[in-house]
């Protein structure tokens, strides 16, 4: 039951912290992607089911405040849930190289993934989406930056 109320409480803190003060925590007007970083988190501390679980949650979540195609970041956040739990047992999470390298390739495969998404489904113009190199390298390399300051709180914390 512990657990079960740890998971619901930084569900909501995470969900708070990227959808009312991302954008006053950021670099150059581009702010990180917590959920991306706390569900890997998940990934390399309890495995692939509770990184899948929390993924498609977070994902599910977001669509539903979105105007993007639905089902979009569901699909991406359990995708990088599994990678990230699948890879638990290989890397080392509290090194610092470790956590951006990860979040780094994370990153890469959730925007990857989303523009993949975007190709085979087109929008028909009505969503404004930029998949410009620099943008999103920019947005990826932010969040790799922020994942070991959060990857730290996390552990201090210890509540999951």
């Amino acid at each position: 039951m512990k657990k079960l109320i740890s998971y619901l409480f930084l569900y909501f803190v995470f969900c708070i912290l990227q959808f009312f003060f991302g954008r006053y925590i950021n670099v150059c007007g581009i702010f990180p992607n917590f959920i991306l970083i706390f569900v890997v988190y998940i990934g390399l501390s309890k495995g692939i089911i509770n990184a899948q679980l929390m993924g498609f949650l977070f994902g599910l979540i977001w669509d539903v405040f979105s105007t993007d195609i639905f089902g979009v970041r569901t699909v991406m956040f359990t995708v990088i849930g599994y990678l990230a739990g699948r890879f638990c047992r290989n890397f080392n999470r509290e090194k610092i190289f470790t956590q951006v390298v990860i979040i780094f390739f994370a990153g890469a495969v959730y925007w990857l993934g989303f523009s993949l998404i975007y190709f085979v489904f087109p929008d028909n113009g009505n969503c404004v989406f930029s998949f410009s190199i620099l943008s999103v390298s920019s947005k990826i390399v932010v969040t790799a930056v922020f994942a070991p300051v959060v990857f730290y709180i996390l552990e201090k914390m210890d509540i999951i």
